[in-house]
């Protein structure tokens, strides 16, 4: 369970670099401080720290009340209708890429 959330933690994180990237090739600089993908790096950690308890359960617990809030986040950002069809794709390929693994942890949770 511990390396799967490493795994998401690293995910998340790299989803914040590529849309930085889109952000960058319109030539605009990308702000600094809070985002989707920031918070969905921050639940991660959260959910990492958690590991000092370890209760499998409140890990899990965590990680879907962050999952849901990023694809929240997520449909926001996907609702603006000025958003250009690249960087469209990309956060909808992040967005369905985060549903995927609630449905997993979802999954994982049942089994426990």
């Amino acid at each position: 369970l511990k390396n799967f959330f490493n795994r998401k933690a690293a995910e998340r994180y790299n989803f914040g670099h590529e849309l930085k990237s889109e952000i960058q090739n319109f030539g605009e600089t990308p702000k600094k401080g809070g985002s989707a993908t920031g918070a969905a790096h921050r639940t991660w950690m959260d959910v990492k720290a958690v590991f000092s308890a370890d209760n499998e359960e409140s890990m899990l617990e965590e990680a879907i009340r962050g999952e849901k809030a990023s694809v929240e986040e997520y449909n926001d950002v996907l609702n603006d209708t000025g958003l250009p069809p690249t960087t469209r794709d990309l956060v909808l390929k992040q967005k369905n890429t985060i549903t995927q693994e609630l449905n997993s942890i979802k999954r994982l949770e049942d089994l426990k």
